[in-house]
């Protein structure tokens, strides 16, 4: 795990006005994760209603790809949810912590590939 991520978490505790930055912090990352999921839903619908005009295997592959963008965004947020919930308690394990947070901001970044990915595989469908 990359001590950096660790030391954060711990000097944000350690700080006066430190559990401000890190609910901020938790805030705006399970946002992000949020507007992805959602973006991958209303995508997912777009493709759903406009299957009659994709090539089946093009059209299967944007739904797929945009369902798993819409859960990996979840599991991030659940990682983020748990991890806003554990730093608070007392004693908290700070390197297990750490590794979760990189796990979530993991799921994000998969999350936004699938998205694009299957968004340029819709409009390639389009095209054709």
């Amino acid at each position: 795990m990359k001590p950096s991520i660790r030391d954060w978490l711990v000097s944000l505790v350690e700080r006066p006005g430190g559990d401000i930055l890190a609910v901020q912090t938790l805030r705006n990352a399970i946002m992000a994760a949020s507007v992805l999921a959602s973006a991958a839903m209303v995508a997912l619908m777009g493709v759903l209603a406009t299957a009659h005009l994709h090539p089946r295997a093009f059209g299967l592959v944007a739904a797929i790809a945009l369902a798993a963008s819409a859960a990996a965004a979840v599991a991030a947020m659940v990682k983020m949810v748990r991890a806003g919930f554990e730093c608070q308690m007392p004693g908290a394990a700070w390197d297990a912590l750490a590794h979760s947070l990189v796990a979530a901001l993991r799921w994000i970044t998969i999350s936004a590939i699938l998205l694009a990915a299957a968004l340029a595989v819709a409009a390639l469908s389009l095209m054709a």
